[in-house]
């Protein structure tokens, strides 16, 4: 799959560009972004990046804000990306 399929990176730039800003705007993209790179699938090693990135940035701000949905999409994406890495079967967790 080509580097330009990422769906998580673009939404992760942005969200980055995004800054500290508390404008109610800004804040309100924010969550929306923040929203897609908690629940996007990984499905390049570019989408892995991106979450991977998002999950950094939010454990330096509140390692509590990092929710179990992103940390979930995460090991499955790496599953799914690496299948021969593992020592057993990815889980993928029920949709909520």
């Amino acid at each position: 799959m080509p580097a330009n399929d990422s769906k998580l990176m673009p939404v992760f730039l942005a969200y980055e560009a995004l800054g500290s800003g508390d404008a109610d705007h800004i804040e309100a993209l924010r969550g929306n972004l923040e929203e897609v790179l908690v629940k996007g699938d990984i499905l390049t090693p570019q989408d892995l990046f991106a979450k991977a990135r998002y999950l950094q940035h939010t454990g330096r701000i509140d390692p509590g804000q990092i929710s179990m949905e992103a940390l979930d999409t995460l090991v499955v994406g790496i599953g799914m990306l690496f299948p021969g890495a593992l020592c057993q079967p990815v889980a993928v967790p029920a949709a909520a």
